[in-house]
């Protein structure tokens, strides 16, 4: 069952709470969570509404977030988005747009709460599987990262969609469902749907075993990120000396550059898009029109590009 421990434990309810609220069941069960804690706490608590206006649906669901704001005592913040996608497709057109919003509501120090869960960890981690990932890849979603001038916390995602259900029917809680969700034609909603519940047939609860193999794939990188940073640190970087990158072995190379995307908090390129960056500048002679972009749907961070001046490589957003 779902308790306020989630919260405290892995929010500072000292400082500002923005939590993104759908009135879907993940945001729906944090967003009571929160108000709940307001009886015992002093917290400073708003909730966020997008309406992507993309379903004949979205103005009862932004009425119904509202009602439900209005009914637990927590102010409401609402933005309307106008999606175009720029080829990328709309799911990926409307999280950027999400993400946008929320960089510019978040002030410093403020926390945005999301309600990712164990699920969503085992679906992010198949998607990159199916797209061709690192080790990197394979961490899932962060629990804790920043974002803009604040930080964005997912105190969920050690808890199972099932916990969740289970917890909005034991006190009766009603929220939305988004009749997007099933259909198949999003890549996210076909593994949702057709191949998770194979999974969950012949593995119980293999969601969170997967989040238990990703927790540790984090851990067992960061101490290799750790050694990268000691050995390597003066190539790391927004800007890489091609020179001396191109001393050290392939792989160690493909990972400075893996890391020094991270850093700059832009979307990690998928295997294809590494090769090919590394035929681009490293095997090849770059001149001032070299140019490799990229973008990733199943990640919050925007798109990247690398450039070539004065012998270096040159990161940035795109």
């Amino acid at each position: 069952m779902l308790a306020k421990d989630l919260i405290t434990e892995n929010v500072d309810i000292s400082k500002n709470i923005l939590v993104a609220y759908s009135g879907g069941p993940d945001s729906t069960a944090l967003i009571h969570l929160l108000s709940s804690l307001k009886v015992d706490e002093d917290i400073n608590v708003k909730a966020i509404h997008i309406n992507h206006n993309l379903s004949k649906k979205s103005n009862l669901w932004e009425k119904h977030c509202r009602e439900k704001c209005i009914k637990l005592d927590i102010d409401l913040i609402v933005e309307s988005v106008d999606i175009k996608s720029d080829g990328g497709g709309l799911e990926a057109a409307s999280r950027k747009a999400r993400y946008d919003i929320f960089e510019k509501l978040l002030n410093k120090d403020d926390q945005l709460l999301l309600g990712h869960h164990s699920d969503d960890v085992a679906e992010t981690v198949f998607m990159r599987l199916l797209r061709g990932t690192g080790i990197e890849g394979m961490e899932g979603p962060q629990q804790r990262r920043s974002i803009g001038r604040g930080i964005l916390i997912r105190p969920l995602l050690e808890v199972s969609k099932k916990d969740i259900l289970d917890y909005l029917l034991a006190k009766k809680i009603n929220f939305i469902e988004d009749d997007s969700n099933q259909s198949n034609d999003f890549d996210r909603n076909f593994l949702r749907n057709e191949i998770f519940p194979l999974l969950e047939e012949r593995w119980n609860n293999f969601p969170k075993r997967i989040n238990k193999t990703s927790l540790i794939l984090r851990n067992r990188n960061q101490i290799y990120i750790e050694l990268l940073n000691q050995k390597h640190s003066d190539i790391i970087g927004e800007t890489i000396d091609l020179k001396k990158i191109r001393t050290v072995p392939k792989q160690i190379a493909i990972d400075i550059i893996r890391y020094s995307i991270k850093k700059c908090n832009i979307a990690a390129p998928n295997s294809k898009i590494i090769e090919e960056i590394v035929k681009t500048f490293i095997n090849s002679n770059p001149g001032p029109k070299s140019l490799v972009t990229w973008s990733r749907s199943d990640k919050e961070e925007v798109a990247g590009k690398i450039t070539y001046e004065n012998g270096c490589m040159i990161i940035s957003k795109r």
